[in-house]
Order: C-alpha cells, then structure tokens, then sequence
C-alpha cells in the first residue's frame, strides 16, 4: 500500500484546519495510507517510510513556520538523495497578500522530490490571530489531499 505523510505546523490554528482537510481528502482514497504528523512530532523514518509528502506551513516573520524549518532540517541530510521521484506539495496560511517566500521548498538539491501538484496558499491577510478560514480554502486543500492520494493510487509517482 502507497504510504501518503502529512506534515504540519500549527500556532493559532489556521494551518491545522488546513490540514485537517487534506487528510479528510486524502484519507478518501481507497489504497492510500495517510500518515499526519505534527512536524515536532516527524521525522527520518517517517520521510523515509512515504511515497508522497504534504507539507502544512504557516508564514511567520515573513518566512517558514520555525517547526517546520526544524522538521526539514532534522530530515534533510539523513534523507539526501533517497528520496527522488517523490511527489510533493504544500498548502501555507500567508498573512500577507503581496508575494513571498514562506512556502516550503524541497530542497532540491539533496532531497530533491517532485512537485506533485500545486500547492495551496491562503491568504489571511492577519498575523498571530485565530480566524476563520474560508470553505473555499478548506475544499482546496481536500482537493490538495485526495490529488496526492489518487496519485499515489493510480500510480503516478
């Protein structure tokens, strides 16, 4: 069974509500496991362990979530060039609306996976607050989640 692993950083919720739809999409697909972890909480084995990555990252001080960034450099040295060919994506909570560079990167160079399918950027326009996220931002994550899943199902990476 293809193995689908959801990581994620959450402070004020936003991003986990974003998550959580993924994993709601992407537990859908018959033939898929999901796999969700807090990015505190993953690790090498993890990364190892899954055909596919989705990565939840919420924009702090205008960059990547610091637990996410711990995740990535905790995992990138022992996981460098075995991981190739697997799909990747992110789904991020922006605070603001003008381009930036919060969003995830695969480093590739080393781990080097592939895009899977696009990623989700929600745009809050608010920092360090809970609020509502919009349905529509919800559904594009499920969409996000059960893409990567069908994916792996249908054999596409």
């Amino acid at each position: 069974m293809k193995r689908l692993l959801i990581v994620w950083h959450t402070q004020f919720g936003c991003t986990g509500e974003l998550a959580g739809a993924a994993i709601e999409g992407a537990r859908g697909v018959d033939g898929v496991e999901t796999i969700a972890l807090r990015a505190h909480d993953a690790g090498v084995d993890d990364v190892l362990a899954a055909d596919a990555f989705l990565i939840g990252c919420s924009e702090n001080f205008g960059g990547m979530a610091g637990q996410v960034k711990d995740f990535l450099e905790r995992v990138y040295y022992p996981c460098e060039g075995r991981v190739e060919a697997r799909a990747w994506s992110a789904s991020c909570v922006r605070a603001t609306t003008v381009p930036g560079d919060a969003r995830p990167r695969s480093g590739r160079e080393g781990l080097a996976p592939a895009q899977g399918a696009p990623g989700v950027v929600h745009r809050s326009g608010r920092v360090a607050l809970t609020h509502p996220v919009t349905e529509d931002a919800l559904e594009a994550c499920r969409e996000l989640g059960a893409t990567l899943a069908a994916g792996l199902a249908a054999g596409l990476w």
